[in-house]
């Protein structure tokens, strides 16, 4: 009973550590896409994978994914093709395995 007790808490703890992307910038230069995103949950691991850009129902694969992480905060940058139009656009990826998503800042 002690370890399920103990396995429960660590894994509410775990729980709330969780990544949570929050978008900082958004551009559309350069004949590509760039969005740059912060978690200040980072930790010592962060491993960004399958990252799609959502748009019109249409879902774009990111062309790179640079990571870096200092004192606990990631700062992620997705490059994605040039698109002309968006609407309401989304990226959904992985973090550390778990899948995410959250709207693009405009």
């Amino acid at each position: 009973m002690k370890t399920f007790i103990i396995s429960f808490i660590l894994s509410l703890v775990c729980g709330i550590a969780y990544a949570e992307p929050h978008c900082q910038g958004f551009n559309n230069y350069d004949n590509e896409v760039t969005i740059v995103f912060t978690d200040d949950k980072a930790g010592s691991r962060y491993e960004v994978t399958d990252v799609k850009l959502v748009t019109y129902g249409k879902e774009y694969s990111a062309t790179s994914v640079t990571v870096s992480v200092k004192d606990g905060t990631a700062t992620v940058t997705l490059t994605f093709p040039h698109i002309t139009q968006f609407s309401n656009p989304k990226v959904t990826l992985r973090i550390n395995g778990r899948k995410k998503r959250f709207k693009v800042c405009q």
